[in-house]
């Protein structure tokens, strides 16, 4: 079977990264020759660390896993780095008690679920605005339970710059609600603000402006 080379993952992946990335983890896995790999060594490698006593023998079997992935499928990680500005990396879900679950993933090395990556052209308001439209799209339309908020992430690129947007919809006696939370690198995430102060401290980040370091 013959190997994508990376122009052309970043030809098939690059129009998909309009949308929200699980579909793009979609056409990942839909890939005929990762399908094949990925189930042949998640069963293999389930089953050689089920004989194993070593209590961490399934992390060394994980570790196996991830390299060979990142080895086999090497243009494939090189157009995820290029796509995600060297933001997001490739990383296997491996689920040794399930392996036909187990799934490629794009992972950002936060702590928190990004849904959305955006490339910013430029940090003006207009731009960032329409950033939050593209998260507010994908929060579903119906309520969210009462103190249960549906929410979306987004994380953003920008001259070296990787802060994440996070939207919430709450449910209130009055009705819905949006409220918002800023992931500024190296920093605490932020309390909860309306959508569009966010924005207003995101441009003062991403532009260098003193009222980010007063947000």
């Amino acid at each position: 079977m013959k190997h994508r080379a990376v122009d052309e993952w970043l030809a098939l992946l690059a129009p998909t990264f309009q949308q929200p990335l699980r579909q793009v983890e979609e056409l990942i896995n839909a890939d005929p020759e990762l399908q094949q790999w990925l189930q042949e060594a998640a069963f293999r490698t389930a089953m050689e660390a089920s004989w194993q006593s070593d209590p961490y023998a399934l992390s060394a079997a994980y570790q196996r896993l991830q390299d060979e992935l990142e080895t086999r499928f090497g243009s494939l990680a090189e157009a995820v780095a290029r796509l995600t500005q060297g933001c997001g990396r490739l990383r296997l879900n491996w689920q040794p008690d399930a392996p036909h679950y187990s799934r490629v993933e794009i992972d950002f090395g936060r702590d928190y679920t990004v849904d959305l990556f955006i490339t910013l052209t430029d940090p003006l308001p207009q731009t960032l605005h329409r950033a939050l439209e593209r998260l507010r799209a994908l929060i579903p339309l119906d309520d969210p339970y009462p103190r249960r908020p549906h929410q979306a992430t987004a994380q953003l690129f920008y001259r070296g710059k990787a802060p994440a947007l996070r939207l919430l919809d709450h449910l209130t006696p009055t009705g819905r609600r949006q409220t918002a939370l800023l992931f500024l690198p190296d920093r605490k995430p932020s309390s909860e603000m309306p959508p569009e102060t966010a924005l207003q401290v995101l441009h003062a980040y991403l532009s260098g402006t003193s009222e980010s370091d007063r947000s």
